[in-house]
């Protein structure tokens, strides 16, 4: 089962995993990581996705909403997949990874290209979080 933001969050099950799809978004890419995950991971766990289409268009009630969302969902998930793609700036991605680094429920991708790499290196290293520099070896952690 797939939760958007265009979902009211469900009461947690307590026999299922809640796994967050954080981080960057490109829209110029031709492949969805996100989907990528879903499709592997698909029938074991609920995704949380907070992919909004129309993000830059919400009013200040709707952002207010969709982030008290994404907050809620955050809290709620067992595990938060945090993919920081190379070209990307990510800074909401980069306030989640320091929001949950402690947390024992990340798990990061963040490849050498992205330009705060070294930060983010860092930051998993000194709170034992897993990062990987590939997606697929991140997930199959989850498998």
């Amino acid at each position: 089962m797939v939760i958007t933001s265009n979902n009211k969050l469900p009461i947690k099950e307590n026999n299922k995993k809640y796994i967050f799809l954080a981080g960057s978004i490109d829209n110029k890419l031709t492949g969805n990581w996100r989907k990528q995950v879903i499709d592997k991971l698909d029938r074991k766990n609920y995704f949380i996705d907070p992919t909004h289409d129309k993000h830059d268009d919400l009013n200040e009630i709707e952002m207010k909403a969709h982030i008290e969302w994404e907050l809620d969902s955050l809290s709620m998930s067992d595990k938060i997949i945090l993919n920081f793609l190379p070209d990307a700036k990510s800074p909401i991605s980069l306030v989640e990874l320091g929001m949950y680094v402690a947390s024992k429920k990340l798990i990061v991708i963040c490849p050498k290209e992205f330009y705060k790499s070294r930060y983010v290196y860092t930051l998993c290293n000194k709170y034992n979080t897993p990062i990987f520099l590939n997606f697929e070896k991140a997930i199959n952690t989850l498998t």
